[in-house]
């Protein structure tokens, strides 16, 4: 850069910085945050800190990440709500739910109030997972003016799957929309996942329709424990026709994946020509 006439930056130092994380060489940007400023005579801008403090949690380290915010604060650096977040993360992460709770405390406390990335970190580390505690905190987020998203919302589904709650969880899919969020591949292969384990083959077999409609497709392993599921409880036809809309939806490469199947469940002569399909 001194060849091309350019000073060194701290634009050009984030460059450097966030090339560091994306080669997971996360022991490297301490080592270059102390060195490169005091060097080149600049300083670091909050951005340049975010990326030293992404770097620490990276490392498993949420407790030098907050010594660097102190330097933040002694510099005049702001700190912004996902430079908490990521620590937040980090130390749920390490299971410290109490450093976590401090964390969340001085955030709020120094008026950078959480936003919907931060209420979902806390909500996705509920202790035990318990449906209540999150829709206690997606209340919260809605009366302090935040709208939650399909994350949030992904989550209270899945714990209500996971305490076997069926019929609450499907309440949450089905509502989505009414809420202003749309369904992800996650919200698909959580609820598909969890209605094959608990034998609701035909309420799976209509989920993965909607998937298909809304360019939404679980993975392959979820899908497959559905056609499994749809062939042993006498749904051959609609197994066949779950695999034929499978080989079309995915790349060639994993289209013997569903030929095989298809061989192995006996479901080759299956005639489907009267089953209608539901993902038209």
């Amino acid at each position: 850069m001194d060849d091309l006439g350019t000073p060194r930056s701290a634009i050009s130092f984030n460059v450097l910085l966030s090339a560091c994380v994306r080669s997971k060489l996360y022991d490297r940007v301490p080592q270059l945050f102390d060195e490169i400023p005091v060097k080149y005579g600049f300083l670091p801008d909050k951005v340049s800190y975010g990326i030293l403090i992404r770097s620490y949690c990276e490392m498993g380290s949420p407790e030098m990440a907050m010594e660097r915010l102190k330097e933040m604060e002694e510099k005049g650096v702001e700190i912004t709500t996902v430079t908490f977040t990521t620590i937040l993360h980090s130390f749920y992460k390490k299971g410290k739910s109490d450093e976590a709770e401090k964390v969340w405390n001085e955030m709020v406390n120094r008026g950078c109030g959480p936003d919907v990335g931060a209420y979902n970190v806390k909500i996705m580390n509920i202790q035990g997972g318990d449906p209540e505690g999150v829709k206690g905190l997606i209340e919260e987020m809605s009366n302090v003016g935040l709208k939650p998203d399909t994350i949030s919302y992904n989550y209270l589904m899945s714990c209500y799957c996971r305490n076997g709650m069926m019929d609450e969880a499907e309440k949450v899919y089905e509502d989505l929309e009414t809420k202003g969020c749309n369904p992800n591949a996650s919200t698909f292969r959580t609820l598909i996942f969890y209605l094959c384990k608990n034998e609701q083959f035909e309420t799976g077999y209509k989920i993965f329709g909607e998937s298909v409609r809304a360019n939404k497709i679980p993975d392959v392993n979820t899908l497959k424990y559905l056609v499994h599921g749809l062939a042993k409880s006498s749904k051959a036809k609609e197994a066949k026709e779950m695999i034929r809309t499978m080989k079309k939806k995915f790349p060639a490469n994993v289209v013997k994946v569903w030929t095989k199947l298809e061989d192995e469940l006996g479901l080759a002569k299956v005639d489907i020509s009267d089953i209608k399909s539901n993902v038209a």
